[in-house]
């Protein structure tokens, strides 16, 4: 049983939470986007995904500029090389933790 425990337990936390995996997840499969865009994606507020991009560019895992468009100056959002190793490895850990406690369990 703590094979699979260990598997959560080295999931990194601000990853793991499901507002910031639901907004890696989609700056990883989509791309770059506008902070807007990535508000209204998620369906939260602006005080809610400005919190959590906060933690997100604190800890490395994100980049946040000011980028000029057709529509005027917006801010970008993307994945740095740092957040998708760690997003990988979060969900490898997770994966570890199902496929451990599917072992016990089934």
């Amino acid at each position: 049983m703590k094979d699979w425990v260990d598997g959560i337990k080295q999931a990194d936390p601000l990853i793991f939470h499901p507002k910031r995996l639901l907004i890696m997840s989609l700056l990883i499969a989509i791309g770059p986007m506008a902070q807007g865009d990535l508000k209204k994606k998620c369906k939260i507020t602006w005080g809610v995904i400005t919190n959590h991009l906060e933690r997100l560019t604190k800890a490395g895992y994100i980049t946040q500029k000011s980028v000029v468009t057709l529509k005027g100056t917006r801010v970008e959002v993307k994945v740095t090389l740092k957040g998708l190793n760690i997003y990988k490895e979060t969900l490898a850990n997770f994966q570890s933790f199902i496929d451990e406690m599917e072992k016990d369990f089934f």
